[in-house]
């Protein structure tokens, strides 16, 4: 599982002038541009050749979709997550994260940390990200909806485009994501 937003909050975490320069881009609620994402997951993508894995989080642009069929062979299925933004609104405002990777959603019954903010798996404190607020959260969506229907529409032309309805149990959409995986 590669997320880009994970390893974007990484390179903001370790300081990086990179990270420094993502962080101020992020926290205004805005998107990193394609040829700064493009390079990043390129670099990322190198040590994968022949492997299997999930890309969470790119592309965002048509721009970045024609530029990742380049870098990678034609064997790929993409999935788009469907949710409403009242849905996504309500998901984002309970959710926590731990370092190790593990999410968390206080909204969502059986999602929520056994402890409270402690990560069921390590135990270290749970997360809340510094975007996760609604200003930030609305521009992000605002774009996100904007860039994402010429995607879905160019990978819907190939024949890649599976669209599973997430406003449902969580065994449920998994074993949805399992079939397009198969």
């Amino acid at each position: 599982h590669i997320s880009t937003g994970d390893m974007l909050r990484e390179e903001i975490s370790s300081g990086s002038e990179f990270g420094l320069m993502v962080k101020n881009i992020i926290d205004k609620g805005n998107l990193v541009s394609d040829d700064l994402m493009m390079e990043f997951i390129k670099s990322k993508l190198t040590d994968l050749k022949g492997k299997l894995f999930i890309l969470d989080g790119f592309p965002r642009t048509l721009n970045q979709a024609t530029y990742l069929d380049k870098i990678i062979d034609n064997e790929y299925e993409v999935i788009y997550l469907d949710l409403s933004e009242e849905d996504a609104i309500a998901r984002m405002s309970g959710r926590l994260s731990c370092k190790c990777g593990k999410s968390y959603n206080l909204n969502d019954e059986a999602l929520k940390p056994r402890v409270e903010n402690k990560c069921d798996f390590c135990g270290r404190d749970l997360i809340k990200r510094d975007d996760d607020n609604i200003e930030a959260f609305k521009l992000r969506y605002e774009r996100f909806k904007n860039n994402t229907e010429e995607i879905l529409q160019y990978y819907k032309s190939k024949n890649k485009l599976h669209v599973i309805d997430v406003n449902r149990n969580v065994k449920d959409i998994f074993e949805d994501i399992l079939k397009v995986a198969k």
